[in-house]
């Protein structure tokens, strides 16, 4: 993974988190998936342009 956090109750309920990603081209997906702490799943994904 290129982001792992466990992130407790002192965390706002929806946070922002910002990473970097070296040597992305035009036309590659970022896909990010996450679990919370219910076990709830969900993903998102981005086309670099």
């Amino acid at each position: 993974p290129v982001l792992d956090a466990e992130i407790g109750g002192a965390v706002s309920r929806n946070p922002y988190l910002g990473f970097k990603v070296k040597g992305p081209k035009a036309g590659d997906k970022v896909v990010v998936n996450w679990v919370d702490n219910k076990g709830d799943k969900n993903s998102a994904e981005a086309t670099i342009g």
